[in-house]
């Protein structure tokens, strides 16, 4: 049956996530119950599922809804840089300090301060962030003075915890301070009822924006993509329909349209044999190179599929020349 393309029903609607299945509804409740309360709530769940829709529902339904909401990628700011930029720093502090910075836990005030990525800070920037979480004050880095916060921190990962714990690299009394509430969010292949709706809600969202009369999602386009694994979930549901619509012109949006390892999935989806005798650096050269060339180069997807950060794939592909 022909789908009709059209807004997603308010009921489906919560904040600015969309879904009604059971997986997506529990995250809701818990949401609902955690907003009003003062404390650090763990946002877990694999890349594209939306931990960071999730931190600002929690925020707008929190009595800090009326202060900033600010959201840091971790993982995207240098290790030389992080504390400068999470606590701020003096005049002077280190080379290229020209004046006095405020840092993410100031900037917050009064609001929330959503930590994407915690587990790429280094030992010494988590012990910081320690010491903050319990006493609610800092120092700028090259500062003395003493400055008190008054920040609710929400925190995501779409890493194990428990595994970076017991290898060393995520110190267990951080985990515990900022684990108070969890919500763990549902990949999308775990929300299959939800697909349709998603589907049409962003090829709307689309067809708007990209001025395209596309009405309708032909059935084997929605077979395709209601079958599909989605390894980068929500967010690779929404760029592959905005692929669509930029290739459909007017009526309907057909198979053909869909990027090409939607039309010949065993393309993308192929084994890959590995000889014995490789080493680990060697077996994840070959995986990496595997995975972009399955995805037709996109790093972003590449990066949701293997579930690391844009910025670590391309360290890695930097390391093996294929940048």
């Amino acid at each position: 049956m022909v789908t009709v393309i059209q807004p997603a029903d308010p009921t489906q609607f919560f904040d600015d996530m969309i879904g009604a299945c059971k997986p997506i509804k529990r995250v809701y409740r818990r949401i609902d119950r955690v907003a009003q309360l003062e404390v650090p709530v763990l946002v877990t769940g694999e890349s594209g599922t939306g931990k960071e829709l999730v931190a600002q529902s929690i925020h707008r339904r929190s009595n800090r809804s009326s202060g900033p909401f600010l959201a840091v990628n971790t993982g995207a700011i240098s290790r030389d840089l992080i504390a400068s930029e999470l606590f701020g720093h003096e005049r002077g502090a280190f080379t290229g300090a020209e004046d006095r910075k405020k840092g993410f836990f100031e900037r917050a005030a009064g609001g929330t301060l959503f930590l994407d990525e915690i587990t790429t800070m280094d030992s010494k920037t988590q012990i910081s962030l320690l010491r903050v979480l319990e006493a609610k004050e800092l120092r700028r880095v090259g500062g003395r003075e003493l400055i008190r916060t008054d920040v609710r921190v929400i925190a995501a990962t779409n890493q194990d915890l428990q595994k970076s714990i017991q290898n060393g690299t995520f110190r267990e009394d951080l985990y515990h301070r900022l684990n108070v509430f969890n919500i763990k969010l549902p990949p999308l292949r775990k929300r299959k009822d939800d697909i349709p709706v998603l589907v049409s809600h962003f090829a709307k969202v689309y067809a708007d924006k990209f001025g395209k009369k596309v009405l309708e999602i032909d059935p084997e386009a929605m077979t395709l993509l209601t079958t599909y694994s989605w390894p980068g979930n929500v967010r690779e549901l929404e760029n592959v329909i905005a692929n669509s619509m930029v290739m459909v012109q007017t009526g309907t949006l057909m198979s053909v349209h869909l990027p090409s390892d939607f039309r010949n999935p065993s393309v993308s989806r192929g084994k890959m044999t590995l000889e014995m005798g490789l080493t680990l650096e060697e077996v994840e050269r070959r995986y990496i190179t595997e995975t972009m060339k399955s995805l037709n180069g996109n790093k972003t997807l590449a990066a949701d599929s293997l579930g690391i950060s844009r910025k670590t794939l391309y360290n890695k592909l930097n390391k093996t020349g294929e940048s």
